[in-house]
């Protein structure tokens, strides 16, 4: 498989992204499905992905946040900088989209068009722990073939959580079902009829 750009630049990559959208999101309080279309429609995106050294290792993640928006005609966020202890699940996200773009040699805007910022997001939990090759297999199924649990969820218009709430499953469960990690056609009799009493279909309808 050829990938994105030179594999020397990935690892700053990967940095710089995850740096970028924390900084954004818990220091600039943009939510991250806007940081995600910022990136993409000022172009910078475009840089990035094609590994252009002034953004995957030239600049930190806050110097690429404040590119974005003076390309974007924002005004600049405030001086403050919030430090963590540990990486967000928001670093995580931006990490995970560089390594998956250099991995599959395909364009920021092509992920976003399949896989918004938010799903991302909800796939941190049972993801982040993972083998990186696994976690972007998982995303690649996602993005291609959602499975049948998640489709007829997402035509309720739920979210992961609201579904747990109303049906009693854990929401872990129904993470690892949606993300395959856990078969879905070898739930317990309760669970599926749970599940398939909230989505209004048969049991049938959810197995894959």
């Amino acid at each position: 498989m050829i990938h994105a750009y030179n594999e020397l630049y990935l690892n700053k990559a990967m940095h710089t992204l995850g740096d970028m959208f924390q900084y954004a999101i818990c220091n600039c309080r943009y939510k991250g499905n806007e940081v995600l279309d910022l990136f993409i429609n000022t172009k910078i995106a475009v840089f990035f992905e094609s590994g252009d050294p002034k953004y995957v290792a030239g600049c930190s993640g806050q110097e690429l946040f404040c590119d974005i928006l003076k390309k974007a005609n924002k005004p600049y966020p405030p001086a403050t900088l919030r430090f963590f202890l540990n990486k967000t699940p928001e670093y995580w996200c931006g990490w995970i989209l560089a390594y998956y773009q250099w991995f599959y040699n395909t364009s920021f805007k092509e992920i976003q068009q399949k896989l918004k910022y938010n799903e991302l997001y909800e796939l941190y939990p049972t993801l982040h722990e993972v083998d990186m090759t696994k976690a972007i297999e998982v995303i690649r199924k996602r993005i291609s073939i959602p499975t049948k649990l998640q489709t007829f969820r997402k035509s309720k218009g739920l979210s992961q959580a609201q579904l747990a709430l109303l049906s009693g499953v854990s929401l872990r469960s129904i993470q690892m079902y949606e993300q395959r990690f856990k078969d879905i056609n070898k739930a317990s009799g309760d669970t599926l009829r749970a599940l398939a009493k909230i989505l209004l279909c048969s049991i049938e309808e959810i197995f894959e």
